[in-house]
């Protein structure tokens, strides 16, 4: 939550971030926190989240004179509650939420192999939010959350739509499918919530989000191949100051995952966007728009040699027989070994349940699926 100084002519302001450590919430955080766009833009940030962490582990910026104060309210868990529990957690947790006029949702709940009960319990979860802050809060003017690519089809094989994906195809999803996806279903909510209203939303679609959390995720793939990258480079003698690139790692995944092109982002811009997004509703309400670090789409043929290189490792394309271990089954395998090196965190905040989607990340994205920007 962020209340903007209250200048002559102007309004007060607050905004709440809810689940803040996300890949996408935790940057949007950090950028208000370093009063972005300009200084004295807020003066509050309210962060919003179940599992409680201490504001060390945030690794956001440090406290100062000049930084906006800071509000952590945590042990709200949006999938066992109801919109009216919710707003009572709200008012008698978070100082002032009457006054918020922006919020930052960054919230999904996986259910593994039910993707219709997935969308269902993530739209339940959407609805309780938007009941719970326009009761509690009527000076709403923006409310802003990331979708993603998944909302253009990718999850059925070889694609729905042929790149550049636009914003205008997400409207026009095949209806089964249109089913297991949380994200057409989250903008009818927001829209009839708002009917004349005078708040408004925006869908941010980012692909693959380049980022940190302080306590892991089940959804980062930089985790999971960081991960079996190290593990890798131990068991092959390789050391973090190895330069030569002598040990070959041969890309997890298919010639079509190796080739096909997307467009990552990284959770920096992705927070600049979210937040340009919230401050200009007339502009950006009532629609989606997608974001990348650039124009021009990328390939894991460019970047699994370079991810590799960190690692003291070369990085080659996949192996011509597809029977080695995947990165979920070595770390698994090999794990114990962050334990006998003194990195039990390694282990705790590992990927966990998301380990075997992010291991078909190389065979199943097999085609091109970058975004187009001309909206951004």
């Amino acid at each position: 939550m962020l209340r903007v100084p209250k200048h002559q002519d102007s309004d007060n302001n607050e905004i709440s971030t809810q689940q803040a450590i996300q890949h996408a919430g935790r940057p949007s955080s950090s950028w208000l926190l370093s009063q972005h766009p300009h200084e004295g833009s807020f003066d509050k940030v309210t962060a919003v989240i179940n599992r409680p962490l201490t504001e060390p582990e945030f690794h956001w910026p440090t406290s100062s004179d000049s930084r906006p104060e800071l509000e952590i309210v945590s042990g709200v868990d949006l999938a066992k509650t109801s919109a009216e529990d919710l707003a009572r957690q709200l008012r008698s947790k978070a100082t002032n939420i009457e006054n918020v006029t922006h919020v930052f949702y960054f919230v999904f709940k996986e259910v593994s192999d039910n993707h219709v009960l997935e969308r269902q319990t993530n739209c339940d979860m959407m609805q309780r939010v938007v009941d719970a802050i326009t009761s509690t809060s009527p000076r709403l003017k923006s409310f802003i959350y990331p979708g993603g690519t998944r909302g253009y089809g990718i999850y059925i094989p070889g694609g729905t739509f042929q790149a550049p994906l636009e914003e205008s195809m997400a409207d026009n999803l095949p209806e089964d499918y249109a089913r297991t996806v949380a994200y057409p279903w989250f903008r009818r909510i927001l829209a009839k919530a708002s009917e004349g209203k005078s708040w408004t939303w925006t869908e941010i679609c980012p692909d693959a989000v380049v980022g940190f959390t302080p306590n892991g995720s089940g959804w980062s793939l930089a985790l999971h191949w960081a991960q079996y990258l190290s593990l890798f480079a131990h068991n092959h003698g390789v050391d973090r100051t190895s330069s030569d690139g002598v040990v070959e790692v041969p890309f997890p995944g298919s010639q079509g995952g190796f080739n096909s092109l997307f467009t990552p982002v990284s959770s920096e811009i992705l927070g600049q966007i979210a937040i340009h997004a919230s401050e200009n509703p007339d502009k950006c309400g009532g629609m989606v728009i997608n974001m990348a670090d650039r124009a021009q789409p990328t390939a894991f043929r460019e970047i699994w040699p370079a991810i590799a290189k960190w690692f003291g490792l070369n990085g080659v394309g996949p192996a011509a027989r597809e029977d080695g271990m995947k990165p979920g089954e070595y770390v698994q395998k090999y794990k114990h070994i962050f334990e006998l090196e003194g990195c039990s965190r390694a282990v705790a905040a590992g990927v966990g349940a998301g380990s075997s989607q992010l291991d078909a990340v190389g065979y199943w994205l097999t085609f091109d699926r970058q975004l187009s920007l001309e909206r951004l």
